[in-house]
């Protein structure tokens, strides 16, 4: 089937949708009363409210705008343990906190990123997008910003009204692994003036300078056309509006307030450069750092060469990599040292940092530690990224055996390895893990990666986190959806809650707010609610921008991508909104 019969389809099933619903499910729910953030004033979440896909910007055209919806129901889930009936005592918070995951703040107009590659891509789903390029990429530090500010302005835990005590984020903060990214997360994430555009104006490819027009057309242009000018296909086939002004208000750097409480920050695998410190850089590589630091912005490959051409050209010496890049067709960009690589080192120094850590290897690139979400709940940050680069869940039998110990160290009784029963004399604690990959990302069998550490297999993973009953919690993301899966204990009993949460620059940008709660009858509730970073009302399409305005238009965007599939990354009702009970393990 040819490419534009395929975008002719695509279109077709786009405009024959009604409204769609972009959030809540048709499940088996309890409701409970009005959340605490609606009754105390605080900002609410979506138990109060949701947004959804409203009326057609355009009428022949599928693009919608965002509206607001009804709240969505909790539902209690008993995988692991049921409620006890009878009168229940007043159940008490142990802890709440926001889990964030997946900003991928990037520089849009870095060269490095290869886009003149873009149109030479054949979109097999048939519509002009892919996993390099989104319309929102522009405003990934105002999506992160929004975010932050939402969870300062909620305060507390919606169900309990605990005080929050801390926000997590686990991982694929930058995209591209460049400085300019990181920088832009940690004045987001701290306060400052933040920006992920190293030289304050947009100088890329969504502007109308010039194009080939194959990627011209497979990209959204949000200023309106030149006279004359046709649009491009985001506009033409999918009503993807004009936003005058948007590329230079994205450009422009934000005052960031930072967050209201200490913050956790995780490794994934969009932060590793897979570099193994640098020694091992292959050719293609050096060609990505020679283009992303430099002034030339390539629009398209010389006349008559192919892209199987072009990497073999790529594999040649540093001469014959300057020579290739001076061969490409392109336009003059400012160049900047602030989309050099980042190493694990300085995002250590930047983000990990050692002194809010319980305990922290020593070594300089290592980006794991435990540390105290609240004083009865110990929070555990794994580093899951495979140190090849890959996407792939990796826990080396190093960082396995440290964190054997600090499970160790918090629990009064556990399993050993062959499931017999250990009591020791340490102080129990209520314990979360964090990571970046969840359980379904790790390998089958257990693999040797190149750098010398044989990873453990998904069993054996499992194997330890099932031996320690008062781990009862893992947050993660990577998977830029919404699931909520139940891991029982080794003997049966117990159990382990795994939440996966959304990424924020894809839809439905996403996050959580997480409370533990001691119901004081046997039982302990984990209360998981999503939060909007926006409402959709904040949305403007002309006039002057604000951050908020632009952060509301991202999430705008990302709803209306062509393709789309909802409820494949919201997940079901149970896992959205939930309450999920395990048996109290102390």
């Amino acid at each position: 089937m040819s490419r534009r019969r395929l975008l002719q389809l695509s279109l077709a099933a786009a405009t024959a949708v009604a409204v769609t619903p972009l959030s809540g499910c048709t499940a088996e729910t309890r409701p409970g009363p009005p959340s605490p953030s609606a009754r105390a004033g605080g900002r609410p979440t979506t138990r109060d409210r949701s947004i959804r896909l409203g009326d057609r910007l355009s009428e022949d055209l599928p693009y919608r705008v965002l509206e607001d919806g009804d709240g969505l129901e909790r539902v209690v889930r008993e995988d692991l343990a049921d409620r006890p009936g009878g009168t229940r005592p007043e159940p008490v918070a142990l802890a709440a906190f926001g889990h964030i995951t997946d900003p991928h703040v990037l520089d849009a107009t870095n060269p490095g990123r290869l886009s003149f590659l873009w149109q030479y891509l054949d979109f097999e789903e048939g519509y002009p997008t892919s996993g390099r390029f989104r319309p929102q990429d522009v405003l990934t530090v105002h999506v992160l910003d929004a975010t932050v500010r939402a969870f300062n302005a909620l305060g507390q835990g919606p169900e309990s009204g605990r005080p929050l005590d801390a926000l997590v984020v686990t991982g694929d903060l930058s995209n591209s692994f460049c400085t300019s990214e990181l920088d832009a997360v940690v004045t987001a994430l701290d306060g400052g003036r933040a920006t992920a555009n190293p030289v304050g104006r947009y100088e890329g490819i969504q502007d109308h300078g010039r194009s080939p027009r194959d990627l011209f057309a497979d990209v959204w242009h949000p200023d309106p056309e030149p006279d004359g000018a046709d649009p491009d296909n985001w506009k033409a086939r999918y009503g993807f509006p004009t936003v005058e002004g948007l590329l230079d208000a994205a450009s422009s750097p934000i005052d960031a307030p930072g967050a209201d409480v200490p913050r956790f920050v995780g490794f994934g695998n969009h932060d590793e450069t897979g570099r193994y410190g640098g020694s091992r850089i292959s050719p293609g590589e050096q060609f990505v750092d020679l283009v992303r630091t430099g002034s030339r912005l390539p629009l398209e490959l010389p006349a008559g060469m192919k892209e199987p051409d072009f990497w073999e050209q790529a594999k040649g010496g540093e001469a014959d990599r300057e020579r290739l890049l001076a061969e490409l067709p392109s336009r003059t960009t400012t160049a900047s040292e602030e989309r050099d690589v980042f190493d694990k080192a300085a995002f250590r120094k930047a983000l990990a940092r050692s002194e809010s850590a319980v305990e922290q290897p020593i070594e300089e690139d290592a980006l794991y530690y435990s540390f105290d979400i609240s004083p009865e709940v110990r929070g555990i940050m794994l580093n899951t990224a495979s140190p090849d680069g890959s996407g792939r869940g990796c826990l080396d039998r190093e960082q396995a055996s440290w964190l054997v110990g600090q499970l160790e160290a918090v629990s009064g009784s556990y399993l050993d390895e062959e499931g017999n029963t250990q009591m020791s004399e340490a102080e129990d604690r209520i314990t979360v893990l964090f990571s970046h990959h969840p359980l379904r990302s790790f390998e089958d069998d257990a693999t040797t990666v190149d750098d010398g550490g044989e990873s453990l297999a998904r069993d054996e993973v499992l194997s330890i986190l099932s031996r320690f009953p008062n781990l009862v919690l893992w947050l993660n993301g990577h998977e830029h959806r919404h699931r909520v899966e139940a891991h029982r204990g080794r003997n049966g009993s117990g159990g382990l809650w795994e939440i996966t949460t959304a990424s924020l620059i894809d839809f439905p940008q996403q996050s959580r707010a997480v409370e533990l709660v001691d119901n004081r009858d046997g039982t302990l509730s984990i209360l998981a609610t999503l939060l909007d970073h926006s409402a959709a009302d904040d949305v403007r399409r002309d006039g002057e921008q604000s951050p908020a305005s632009l952060a509301a238009l991202s999430l705008e965007l990302a709803a209306n991508r062509p393709g789309l599939d909802p409820g494949s990354v919201q997940g079901a009702a149970g896992d959205q909104n939930v309450e999920l009970l395990v048996a109290a393990p102390f």
